[in-house]
């Protein structure tokens, strides 16, 4: 007896908690653009990190063939993107508010590096921590 009406009031308890915390997952944002170079030709496997700038949390992906990217499942915040790649200079951008729900749009334009080499395919492969043009998946690292 006692388990039949265990049975019956789970759900009834469990469904009203999913139904208050489906606002809170939803409140996640993204960052998304496109790398291009001073042509305007799509630069593929950039290294893309956003810093959020009140805790200092990290989230990096590269570019893709189309030179675009996409930081899902970021906290609402202010965050400062950075990006590297061989033969440019590194390239920041500041103030890139997101509010809850929200999908902030980016479009940064690269410089060829003054000195070539700049930013080496090692290192490349160090901050993404896979080898160039294999893909990098998403990952949190708190700053040092």
């Amino acid at each position: 007896m006692k388990s039949t009406l265990l049975c019956r009031l789970y759900p009834a308890a469990v469904l009203p908690c999913l139904w208050l915390c489906l606002p809170a997952m939803a409140q996640d944002s993204r960052i998304a653009g496109r790398i291009t170079d001073a042509t305007g030709a799509a630069q593929a496997t950039a290294v893309v990190t956003a810093t959020r700038l009140d805790s200092g949390s990290t989230r990096q992906v590269l570019s893709n063939a189309q030179g675009r990217f996409q930081l899902d499942r970021l906290p609402p915040g202010d965050y400062r993107i950075d990006v590297v790649k061989p033969g440019f200079k590194p390239l920041s951008r500041y103030g890139v508010g997101l509010s809850p729900g929200s999908t902030a749009s980016v479009e940064l334009r690269m410089e060829d590096a003054a000195v070539p080499g700049t930013v080496t395919e090692s290192l490349l492969a160090y901050v993404c921590g896979l080898s160039v043009g294999s893909g990098c998946e998403t990952f949190d690292t708190p700053l040092p």
